[in-house]
C-alpha cells in the first residue's frame, strides 16, 4: 500500500533514501514531493510552484513536458521498446544516434559507446583504457588523475576519480591521483596574478607526474568548467598550459562533458567554448534532457585501435551493458538534438546567459558576495570574501550558500549550493522574463540575509 505522506507523521522516515543530504533528514517534513513540471517550473504535492533554476542538477535542458520529445519517446516505445546492443545486433535508432554524435563531438574521428549514466560512462571509459593498455603491452599504464572538488560519478571508480568525499567511503582505491581545482578566487595567494596562479598549478601537476613511475599515468579527467566544485571557471591560459604538459608526457586528456555538453556553455560543447582538444569525451544529462537515462563516450582513435587489437587477441571485447544504447534513449537523444539545433537553443542559451550575467553581476558589490562567475547559461555566486590586501576573510561561506538555498526554496526557486557558492543554471528554454524573475528573487533573498 502506498504511504499517505500528507497524513503521515512529519518525522517519519521515507522508504526511499535520498542523497546529498543527512540521512536523518530523510523524513516526510524535510522532503518536498515534486508531482509535475511545465517549462522551467515544477510543482510540489501542495501545489507550490518553483522555478527549477538548475534544470534539476543541470539535466532538463528542454524543461518539462516537451510534447514533441514525449511523442518521439512514445513512438519508439511502440516500435521497439527495448533491445540489447551486443553480439552483432543493435537497434537502428542507436546506430543512428552514434552516427549523429560522431559528426558533432569535439574529438573528430571518434567512435561512440553508450551507457546509462555519466557515472557509468566515466567508469566504462577507464575500464576500456586498461584494456587498451594491456593490448598494447603497457599493463602498468592505468593511473588516472582528477582534480580536487570535481565530480565524475558515484561508482567505486568514479567516486575515486571524483575529488571529494573520499574519507567517509574509504576511497580512493589504488590508481587515482588528484591535483588542484583551478579556483583563482578561493586559492590564489594574496596579490597573485592569474598567469602566476596557472603556472603554480601546472608545476604542481608536473611534480605529481615526475613522482609517479614513468609511463604509468594513463589520463587526466577534467570538466571544462566545474559546476559541482562551485562553478569554477579556469583562468585564461590554464587549459592551454595543461594540454601542453599532457602532450609532453603522452598522457591522454578526457573531457567530462556530462554537464557542459549540448548547449550549457553557449557552445554545443564546453570543449568548444574553452578551445580544448580532448582525446576522449564523456556525455550525459542534457543528451536526452533527462527524459531517459542515457550517456555516451566518444572514444578517440588510438583507444579504438587498442580495442580492435585487444579483441583480436582475446577473441572478444568482453564488455556491454543491458540498458546501454537503449533504443528509446536513442530516440529521445535524437529528438533532443533536433530540437536544440532547429530552435537554435545554443545561441538562445548564450543570449539568456548574458541577460543572467547582466542581472547578477552587480551583486559583486553586495557585502556578502565575494565573486560572481558567469559562463554560458550559468552563474556562480561566491560567498568567500577577501579584504583590501587580497586575504581571505570569512570561514562560514559554505554555510551562507546553504542558507541562501533554503531561503530561495521558501520563495519558490531551486538553486544549487556547491561548497561556498550558489549555482544558477536554468533550462536552455528559459525566457527573458523568467531570467528577470530569477534575478529578482535572488537579489531579494540576498538582501534579506544581511
Amino acid at each position: 500500500m502506498t504511504k499517505d505522506l500528507k497524513n503521515a507523521d512529519s518525522k517519519e522516515r521515507l522508504s526511499m533514501v535520498l542523497g546529498f543530504q543527512r540521512v536523518s533528514e530523510n523524513t516526510v517534513d524535510e522532503t518536498k514531493v515534486i508531482e509535475k513540471g511545465k517549462g522551467i517550473y515544477v510543482y510540489d504535492s501542495n501545489g507550490k510552484e518553483y522555478i527549477e533554476a538548475t534544470a534539476s542538477f543541470y539535466v532538463a535542458s528542454l524543461g518539462y513536458q516537451n510534447e514533441e520529445l514525449i511523442d518521439a519517446i512514445e513512438e519508439q516505445y511502440r516500435k521497439l521498446p527495448f533491445f540489447v546492443s551486443a553480439m552483432h545486433r543493435a537497434p537502428g535508432k542507436s546506430i543512428e544516434l552514434a552516427d549523429k554524435l560522431q559528426n558533432i563531438v569535439p574529438n573528430k574521428g571518434a567512435h561512440i559507446m553508450f551507457a546509462s549514466t555519466g557515472s557509468e560512462a566515466n567508469d566504462f571509459l577507464m575500464k576500456l583504457m586498461r584494456f587498451d593498455a594491456i593490448a598494447k603491452g603497457k599493463p602498468n599504464r592505468k593511473t588516472i588523475v582528477g582534480r580536487h572538488s570535481s565530480y565524475h560519478g558515484g561508482t567505486i571508480a568514479t567516486a575515486s576519480l571524483t575529488g571529494a568525499h573520499h574519507e567517509e567511503f574509504g576511497l580512493p582505491i589504488e590508481g587515482f591521483r588528484h591535483v588542484s581545482q583551478p579556483d583563482y578566487h578561493g586559492n590564489r595567494l594574496a596579490g597573485e596574478s592569474e598567469a602566476e596562479y596557472c603556472d603554480r598549478l601546472v608545476l604542481e601537476f608536473e611534480t605529481l607526474i615526475e613522482q609517479e613511475p614513468e609511463g604509468t599515468i594513463a589520463a587526466f579527467f577534467a570538466e571544462p568548467l566545474s559546476f559541482s566544485a562551485g562553478f569554477k571557471i579556469p583562468p585564461l591560459g590554464y587549459f592551454e598550459k595543461i594540454q601542453k604538459l599532457l602532450l609532453s608526457y603522452e598522457i591522454e586528456f578526457v573531457c567530462d562533458e556530462v554537464i557542459t555538453g549540448f548547449g550549457r556553455t553557449g557552445n554545443l560543447f564546453g570543449s568548444d567554448a574553452m578551445g580544448l582538444e580532448p582525446d576522449h569525451v564523456v556525455m550525459g544529462k542534457g543528451l536526452t534532457s533527462g527524459y531517459f537515462p542515457l550517456s555516451a563516450i566518444s572514444l578517440g582513435t588510438s583507444l579504438y585501435e587498442g580495442l580492435e587489437i585487444g579483441s583480436e587477441q582475446h577473441g572478444v571485447l568482453a564488455h556491454a551493458g543491458t540498458f546501454s544504447a537503449h533504443p528509446v534513449g536513442a530516440a529521445a537523444a535524437l529528438k533532443t538534438l533536433e530540437i536544440i539545433e532547429r530552435d537554435n537553443l545554443v545561441e538562445h542559451a548564450k543570449k539568456m546567459g548574458c541577460r543572467l550575467k547582466e542581472g547578477l553581476m552587480p551583486l559583486t558589490e553586495h557585502p556578502m558576495i565575494g565573486d560572481v562567475r558567469s559562463f554560458g547559461l550559468g552563474v556562480g555566486l561566491d560567498f568567500l570574501l577577501r579584504d583590501d590586501n587580497d586575504v581571505v576573510l570569512n570561514s562560514n561561506s559554505d554555510e551562507r550558500s546553504i542558507e541562501m538555498y533554503k531561503k530561495l526554496l521558501d520563495v519558490g526557486m531551486i538553486a544549487r549550493p556547491a561548497g561556498r557558492s550558489l549555482v544558477i543554471a536554468p533550462p536552455l528554454i528559459v525566457k527573458a522574463e523568467e531570467i528577470d524573475d530569477i534575478v529578482s528573487r535572488v537579489s531579494a533573498v540576498l538582501d534579506s540575509m544581511e
